[in-house]
């Protein structure tokens, strides 16, 4: 995966009808050609670049205002009386001003205002309708402020935005946009989570799988003045190229979030259910040994495929023969790299054998082959790996590894940086939509008035 997401505009799911016929768009070009054969008379391309985009921003400013006009005024009248919260009605009263900053520069309309005489609460319907809320901003701005946050510092971010479009957005405002949608998106979140496990209502998938996946692990962060845990989680779908002996990933979503285990458990499902699992073939959870994860699993994927990362397991192999033959040990190396391959090829029963028979030499090496001997035992159930391997299935947990490179990494732990809980779970919040390719959530939240 590339280290930096291209940040992508939001663009709406269903696309307005034309707002201008085929002629006259052929007319408009036909213009635009003729502007550009009479007007623009340099051999340089830069130059011609530069100019082309100015002559841009000023064709969207102009045909913003103009459409902004129109809007003004009756379009957004709603009736002498509209219905307030008090259970009473609020009144209009007349048509107030407002400055909008959209992407193709400041526009202004007038929109209708409304008052209640009884609790005096006032109302911009045509606001709310718009998507529009205290901030300046449109949606689209937000939307795109958003994305590009969700991968760069603040700083790098506006600079893009500003390149990209000509907009001047301070750093604050930046920040103020991402905490706005990020809390949208996890209130959001947090509905679906009550839904799928507190309410039991069923998630609407489209097809049934064959194979779902579902990685855990966790990445430090700094925030709140100390290192935490971001537990990470992905979820993807299993599919075999032709001719290839194991699964490929497809189809990601990331999670990741800093909270207990008990609610990232609840997080991990919510999202597994909207990505098919009920209708799954088979769901197989691949992780570490951290004590929290398989709880968790067991709690919510009673019935899945659970499998130890394969390399998790063999770095406990390789730790017992540093302690039992001394580090950098050549036999050290080969009773290692061999039992790696038997609990490949065999399963755990050759390497449960082997610490079994093993005579400590000292406290030390005692101690050792005690922990290893019950972490072995403990997870053997989950290192069956000749018959994972003989269905195809993956035994590295690099997927979940990547993602927390990916989702935490790359954006929270940057030279310098440190965070506020808040701040990070709102970066996270859009960061994981982003990666998981769900550019409808963030339009949607930008949207929230």
């Amino acid at each position: 995966m590339e280290n930096y997401i291209v940040a992508k505009q939001i663009i709406p799911k269903e696309i307005p009808k034309a707002m201008i016929t085929h002629e006259k768009h052929n007319s408009l070009l036909e213009a635009v050609r003729d502007f550009a054969i009479n007007h623009l008379n340099t051999t340089d391309i830069t130059t011609a670049e530069n100019e082309i985009q100015n002559i841009l921003r000023i064709i969207g400013n102009t045909m913003m205002q103009e459409v902004a006009g129109k809007m003004s005024g009756n379009p957004t009248y709603r009736g002498v009386r509209i219905s307030c919260e008090c259970g009473k009605e609020a009144d209009f009263k007349d048509y107030r001003k407002r400055w909008i900053r959209t992407l193709h520069g400041d526009v202004e309309v007038f929109r209708g205002y409304y008052r209640c005489r009884e609790c005096h609460r006032t109302y911009n319907p045509w606001d709310i309708e718009q998507g529009l809320n205290n901030r300046v901003w449109s949606p689209r701005v937000k939307a795109f402020v958003a994305t590009v946050c969700a991968d760069l510092p603040y700083k790098a971010a506006m600079h893009l935005v500003e390149l990209a479009t000509g907009l001047v957005i301070e750093e604050s405002s930046g920040e103020e946009i991402v905490r706005d949608i990020g809390i949208r998106l996890r209130i959001e979140e947090e509905k679906a989570i009550i839904a799928a496990v507190d309410t039991g209502e069923e998630a609407i998938t489209d097809a049934s799988l064959d194979r779902l996946y579902i990685g855990i692990d966790a990445a430090k962060a700094h925030t709140d003045g100390a290192w935490h845990d971001i537990k990470t989680a992905v979820i993807y779908e299993g599919k075999r190229l032709d001719g290839a002996e194991t699964d490929t990933v497809s189809n990601s979503r990331f999670i990741a979030a800093q909270e207990k285990s008990e609610d990232f458990g609840r997080r991990i499902y919510t999202k597994a259910m909207h990505a098919g699992y009920d209708k799954a073939r088979e769901c197989v959870v691949l992780a570490d040994g951290g004590e929290w994860i398989w709880n968790e699993v067991r709690n919510h994927f009673p019935k899945s495929i659970k499998i130890l990362d394969y390399f998790h397991a063999c770095e406990h192999i390789y730790s017992l023969a540093a302690e039992l033959y001394g580090e950098g040990n050549p036999k050290g190396t080969r009773w290692a790299k061999e039992h790696c391959e038997k609990l490949k090829n065999q399963g755990p029963k050759s390497l449960l054998n082997a610490i079994k028979r093993r005579k400590p030499k000292d406290e030390s090496s005692r101690e050792a082959l005690r922990l290893e001997g019950g972490y072995f035992r403990k997870y053997r159930k989950y290192m069956n790996y000749p018959a994972y391997r003989a269905k195809g299935m993956m035994i590295g947990s690099g997927p979940v590894e990547s993602a927390c490179k990916v989702v935490v990494g790359q954006r929270m732990k940057l030279a310098g940086m440190r965070w506020t809980k808040d701040g990070a779970d709102v970066v996270l919040a859009i960061r994981t939509a982003l990666l998981s390719n769900e550019l409808e959530r963030i339009e949607a939240a930008s949207r929230a008035a």
